[in-house]
């Protein structure tokens, strides 16, 4: 039986370094961006969250895209 994936949605997912605990330890924060273009390429997607990267006040540490996907069967 073959199955077949259909991409419902997407966003993009920054990991921003928010400060430090009591620890020492770096906390993070997600900022998530919803409603990308389920087929918005990967390098697109990357170069918007650079862009939105270079506003924010603390460091991003990481970019993430989320997709949901259903899985169909043909």
């Amino acid at each position: 039986m073959a199955v077949n994936q259909v991409k419902l949605t997407s966003a993009l997912i920054l990991k921003v370094k928010s400060g430090v605990d009591t620890n020492g330890n770096d906390v993070f924060k997600n900022i998530s961006l919803k409603k990308v273009k389920t087929a918005a390429p990967e390098q697109d997607v990357f170069d918007v969250a650079q862009g939105l990267a270079a506003l924010l006040k603390n460091p991003v540490d990481g970019i993430l895209r989320q997709d949901v996907n259903e899985l169909i069967s043909l």
